[in-house]
């Protein structure tokens, strides 16, 4: 495969956020993205409080509400598959929150494939079953790092009176 041309990276990334719906958005956002790597350059959307659908340009957009800062394929890869938490958003945190809202209704890949499940159940019963399995462990591994940052603070504060007690008792022998 060669060099993605910005037209051609802009034209799948179009086609993907056109998937996006804004009918639940309740305030204006204009999008830059920023894109680095094969086809790097940037673009806008605006999703409209008055409209379901986004409008998606090749264009610079200077006095954007929100920027995203991505590699091309990452973006991609991050629309394509609906996973979009990691990319990086910068603006103002009302307007990142909205934007995030609007890229929670693309669907996942899973939603657009219902014709290949039938034939993977028909052929193995025990394939079905693994694939409920597979959607929990992604739940857990997504709620895991929370998990650790929570577990991390307390730790943090348990050392403190461990060495105000340290400190005390070094006051007490001299």
């Amino acid at each position: 495969m060669g060099i993605m041309t910005f037209d051609e990276m802009f034209a799948q990334a179009k086609a993907l956020l056109e998937n996006a719906s804004a009918k639940d958005t309740d305030t204006t956002v204009s999008v830059q993205f920023d894109v680095s790597g094969d086809g790097c350059g940037a673009f806008y959307a605006v999703v409209s409080a008055d409209s379901d659908e986004l409008t998606i340009e090749p264009f610079d957009y200077k006095d954007h509400d929100v920027l995203v800062s991505a590699d091309s394929a990452a973006l991609l890869d991050a629309l394509r598959t609906a996973e979009t938490a990691a990319l990086d958003l910068a603006g103002e945190w009302e307007k990142i929150a909205a934007f995030r809202r609007v890229l929670a209704t693309l669907p996942a890949p899973e939603e657009k494939k219902p014709a290949a499940a039938p034939k993977a159940e028909a052929a193995s019963p025990a394939a079905a079953e693994k694939k409920p399995a597979a959607a929990p462990a992604a739940k857990t591994a997504a709620v895991k790092p929370a998990a650790k940052a929570t577990v991390a603070k307390p730790a943090v504060s348990a050392k403190k009176p461990a060495a105000s007690a340290a400190r005390k008792s070094a006051r007490k022998s001299k």
